[in-house]
């Protein structure tokens, strides 16, 4: 399905009713919008664990962001961080979604986090999976060259230093396979909607110099944070960034031996996730 959101129409999918059967009355069940990594990546990441995971409770919408999947991509311009976190306002607006709960992963959770401070008034929770507020490349490369040696290292450096063909080839084979103990690198890619191009020419732009921590104190939405103990891409000394910006009353929890896959890398995290949810739910009630 594809609904027009300024420039652009934005493909989204949807699992699971927003009206219940319950007894003699009909019950509303919160949307939960998800933002897949990225950007230019696309919303099949969800399709297994979490999303279905989350249908059982709650009505679930998959989208492809702008220029990423089955969406469009509109002017080069336009493939900006804000432009991102206003479109999630903009589809919810034209789908008559209120108070979402918008749940992001990577870059995803960036886009959720700028959506939070520009419309503090409208998500109902945000749940933020592995989110960073700025690019660190020296962390990112550690991580990778612990986890995979120096060849993983030097991929991941030079991923952040050239903007290359070879330089991306060379991260997907090293790197990639690396950010996940359990889920299969290759059928993630092969199934894949994936725009390369978005990625690198984001990473090298405003990526490079993006830094959200001033802004962070303005999120007014139930937050909760997760992050595995073993992320290359967002290592928990940048997600803890975030976590110190954002206003008190923030959950975090983080696993041990989890990378960017932390929920199937840790699926006691559902429990923490679960918990949240239900606290949300009773004090929106």
């Amino acid at each position: 399905m594809r609904v027009q959101v300024g420039s652009v129409r934005l493909f989204f999918d949807v699992d699971g009713p927003k009206l219940v059967a319950a007894g003699p009355w009909m019950r509303e069940r919160p949307t939960v919008v998800l933002l897949h990594p990225g950007p230019g990546f696309d919303h099949g990441v969800f399709k297994e664990g979490v999303g279905p995971w989350l249908a059982s409770g709650t009505q679930v919408l998959y989208l492809d962001q702008r220029g990423a999947g089955r969406s469009d991509s509109g002017p080069p311009d336009e493939l900006r961080l804000e432009r991102w976190a206003d479109d999630v306002r903009e589809l919810c607006d034209a789908l008559g979604i209120e108070r979402p709960y918008v749940l992001g992963l990577g870059f995803g959770a960036q886009v959720a986090l700028e959506y939070a401070t520009r419309h503090p008034e409208h998500p109902g929770a945000l749940i933020l999976l592995a989110p960073t507020a700025r690019i660190v490349p020296e962390r990112s490369v550690a991580v990778w060259e612990r986890l995979g040696g120096p060849e993983a290292g030097g991929a991941a450096r030079r991923f952040f230093a050239e903007r290359t063909e070879m330089a991306f080839v060379e991260f997907i084979r090293l790197c990639f396979p690396l950010l996940t103990t359990h889920m299969e690198p290759a059928d993630l890619m092969v199934r894949a909607n994936w725009r390369p191009e978005v990625l690198m020419s984001w990473i090298h732009g405003e990526g490079a110099a993006l830094d959200l921590r001033p802004k962070l104190g303005a999120v007014h939405a139930p937050t909760l944070v997760l992050a595995g103990e073993d992320d290359a891409w967002s290592p928990l000394e940048s997600v803890r960034e975030v976590v110190d910006a954002l206003p008190p009353g923030t959950r975090f929890h983080s696993y041990a031996n989890a990378r960017h896959s932390m929920l199937t890398d840790a699926p006691h995290g559902y429990d923490d996730l679960r918990r949240f949810l239900d606290d949300v739910q009773v004090g929106a009630a």
